[in-house]
């Protein structure tokens, strides 16, 4: 379906082109209202990931996550905080949206290892658009981890990523690094809000200081949003979907995500057609990223 996505017109354009606008959010003292507030959340982990190997869903976290965390309570604070400050600019710049999730992501010093990845969709429609906010709370660059996306890859391949859904690109991940990805050195306070196709990486913590930055995931508010559920032992041909508002995220951890819930809501089966690519058809893909983007936006 057509979306506007951006109320300015020219965000909307810039955001069809490219998959992302940096925008000024927070001020100073909304920065240091928001740390403050850290200092009386306490996730399980503390802000301070083990790097402890975990049952086969990543290879070893070094960064703390608010989703990951086994802490539901602390994840509801999470959710709140940020509704609290973020609503106002959500109902500002994007056109009927609304906030579904809300994290901390926060590398600790000389840590932070993270995996080039799509975000999962959200909308049953993979055509449709839901975005991400990631506004980082003191200045990021290379040096301390910012992010990094492949301007205009998004839309232009049809894949749903997952628990158990590699990436599309999975074959030719180095050649991204190499040759597709771009830093963005963002200020604190300010946001780079994406489409969630966009192909994105935040890079390893090299400095003394922990990055700390919020990642916030807006529906519209039209829209069921929704998990894609994949058993690839017992029905690897089809996804199931499942209603997944708010409390989906809070309360679920993510090795919970790995076995059908009885008390999920399903909405039914769609077939699963995910298929590794090549960088050449990748290419390919993005030569035409323009054209295959004007049927999906207003």
């Amino acid at each position: 379906m057509k979306r506007r996505v951006f109320k300015d017109a020219a965000l909307q354009q810039n955001f069809i082109k490219t998959g992302y606008n940096t925008v000024n959010l927070l001020q100073p003292e909304q920065v240091q209202y928001i740390l403050n507030a850290m200092q009386d959340l306490h996730p399980s982990d503390e802000f301070l990931p083990s790097g402890e190997e975990t049952d086969d869903l990543m290879d070893r976290v070094t960064y703390h996550c608010s989703f990951l965390d086994t802490n539901t309570e602390y994840k509801r604070q999470v959710h709140n905080l940020v509704r609290e400050v973020f609503d106002q600019y959500v109902e500002k710049f994007l056109a009927g949206y609304r906030i579904v999730n809300a994290n901390f992501y926060v590398k600790p010093p000389h840590q932070g290892k993270f995996a080039i990845h799509q975000n999962w969709p959200i909308l049953d429609d993979l055509t449709d658009t839901s975005v991400t906010i990631w506004c980082p709370l003191q200045d990021t660059c290379v040096e301390n981890g910012t992010l990094h996306v492949v301007k205009g890859s998004h839309k232009v391949y049809p894949h749903i990523e997952g628990v158990t859904l590699p990436s599309y690109f999975k074959g030719f991940e180095q050649a991204l690094h190499d040759r597709w990805l771009t830093p963005l050195d963002v200020l604190a306070g300010d946001a780079v809000i994406f489409d969630d196709g966009l192909i994105h990486w935040t890079a390893f913590n090299h400095s003394d200081a922990p990055r700390i930055a919020l990642q916030i995931l807006c529906v519209p508010v039209d829209k069921q949003p929704v998990f894609f559920y994949h058993d690839p032992k017992n029905n690897p041909d089809e996804l199931e979907l499942f209603q997944a508002d708010v409390d989906f995220f809070i309360d679920n951890h993510i090795s919970d995500l790995l076995v059908r819930k009885s008390d999920w809501e399903s909405l039914g089966f769609v077939k699963n057609t995910n298929r590794l690519i090549t960088e050449e058809e990748f290419a390919d893909l993005m030569t035409r990223g323009d054209e295959i983007r004007a049927e999906l936006y207003e």
